[in-house]
Order: structure tokens, then C-alpha cells, then sequence
């Protein structure tokens, strides 16, 4: 099983470590787009456009995107 996993923010990959949540996909990216997650600036959605909190679990793959509020 592969311990790192490739997921993509507002469509550029990043690795993380298997079993970590999107907050860190956001740090991964940018943190200061996590930090204006965490603030209330911008909301995170998935590649459907459901909300997703910061604790919402990824899977290899996965498409996140942030909005502003």
C-alpha cells in the first residue's frame, strides 16, 4: 500500500500522507489558503460541489477546490 497519495487543490497535484484530511491538503498547497479556510474567507467544495469540511477524508485522486465566502 502506498503511503503517499496524490490529490489535487483548485487543480495542481500534491502528495500527502494516506489518512490525511483536506486541511492538509490545503497546507500542502498553500498555507495561506488554509489559513483562509480556517478564517471563514473561503469554503472548500468537492468535484461535484459539495461543501466539504477541513476534517473531510481524501482519496487518491480526489479534486478539491476552494470558494470565496
Amino acid at each position: 500500500m502506498e503511503e503517499q497519495i496524490s490529490v489535487f487543490v483548485n487543480g495542481e497535484a500534491v502528495q500527502i500522507h494516506r489518512g490525511m484530511k483536506v486541511k492538509h491538503a490545503l497546507i500542502a498547497s498553500s498555507p495561506a489558503l488554509h489559513r483562509a479556510a480556517e478564517e471563514g474567507e473561503v469554503f472548500v467544495v468537492d468535484q461535484r460541489g459539495f461543501r466539504v469540511g477541513l476534517d473531510g477524508s481524501l482519496q487518491e485522486g480526489a479534486q478539491i477546490f476552494t470558494r470565496p465566502i
